[in-house]
């Protein structure tokens, strides 16, 4: 048995049995709120690794053109390369400078041309997703806002957009914000989900 005096004096024993039902019990509660915290910040991370998907899916969808035509008129020509993608695209996540991410996708001809493609091939894929949607005539009209804002052969303006669509430019950018959500998901892949 042990014995501890209170802060009026008063003695209290407990048995070994009853300490070791304490600490166990401290323990677990402890445990529990680590655990806790730990999928906080687990939540955190992820919210922000989304975030910084859907910013730089912005910033690719912003550059398209301008990487097109490097990938295009780029006088070293294409080389074989290992990288995929997705290798591409999960180096630029450690990067938060715009300019350093689009001149890390600029460094060769190659790797400037996959990432053109692979924008290319997941906004068919984005397509076909809308023309086969069960609400098919939104999703292909945010399908259809997304293409002229960043991948026409002459891009519009939101206001141009709104005329175009018989839409406020309020929708213009809802729809912007829900169509380039959708292709953060097929560009980066599952990784690209926002899962707050």
């Amino acid at each position: 048995m042990d014995s501890q005096k209170t802060d009026n004096g008063a003695l209290v024993v407990l048995t070994h049995e009853q300490l070791k039902d304490i600490y166990e019990k401290s323990a677990a509660i402890g445990a529990k709120e680590a655990l806790k915290m730990f999928e906080q910040e687990r939540k955190k991370e992820q919210g922000k690794r989304a975030d910084r998907r859907l910013r730089n899916t912005k910033l690719l969808l912003r550059n398209y053109h301008m990487l097109k035509e490097h990938a295009e008129n780029s006088v070293f020509g294409r080389t074989q390369m290992e990288e995929s993608a997705l290798d591409i695209l999960e180096s630029m996540m450690s990067m938060y400078d715009n300019e350093v991410i689009i001149e890390s996708i600029k460094r060769s001809a190659t790797r400037t041309a996959v990432i053109v493609s692979h924008i290319e091939t997941m906004f068919g894929l984005y397509r076909e997703y809308c023309k086969s949607a069960p609400n098919r005539d939104i999703e292909m009209r945010r399908y259809d806002v997304v293409w002229d804002m960043y991948m026409a052969d002459r891009t519009l303006s939101v206001m141009e957009i709104a005329e175009r669509q018989h839409i406020s430019k309020d929708s213009v950018y809802s729809d912007l914000r829900m169509g380039t959500e959708r292709l953060t998901a097929l560009i980066f892949g599952v990784d690209g989900l926002n899962v707050r």
